[in-house]
């Protein structure tokens, strides 16, 4: 897994290509809350853009979830960008996709791409 971090204007941008499973969930973990503020202030966006993993198992979803949690307890907030459709069926069947506030291909370019 790689795991790189952009910030926007408006976000903070984490891209994460290869797989989130049991032997890299931590790895997310340890970046995102080592790269994030932890300042509660209400402005704080983060994007986490799956558009190049390739595989995610249940302790990856389970980490997502935590991490949504945490950003929320910065009273910031938490989306997921460019879900591949093998990605996406997953967290329809663990019945994730409304828990998640998710961004579409077009709307991240719109919004996030440089």
């Amino acid at each position: 897994m790689e795991i790189s971090l952009k910030k926007s204007a408006d976000a903070y941008i984490i891209s994460i290509s290869g797989s989130l499973d049991i032997y890299t969930s931590l790895d997310f973990k340890n970046f995102l809350e080592a790269n994030i503020p932890q300042v509660q202030s209400g402005d704080l966006h983060v994007v986490v853009n799956l558009e190049k993993l390739n595989y995610i198992d249940s302790s990856g979803i389970g980490m997502l979830i935590k991490q949504l949690n945490y950003v929320q307890e910065l009273k910031g907030k938490f989306s997921i960008a460019n879900m591949r459709p093998a990605i996406e069926k997953v967290f329809k069947v663990a019945g994730l996709t409304s828990y998640f506030q998710t961004i579409g291909e077009e709307e991240y370019r719109e919004k996030f791409a440089v």
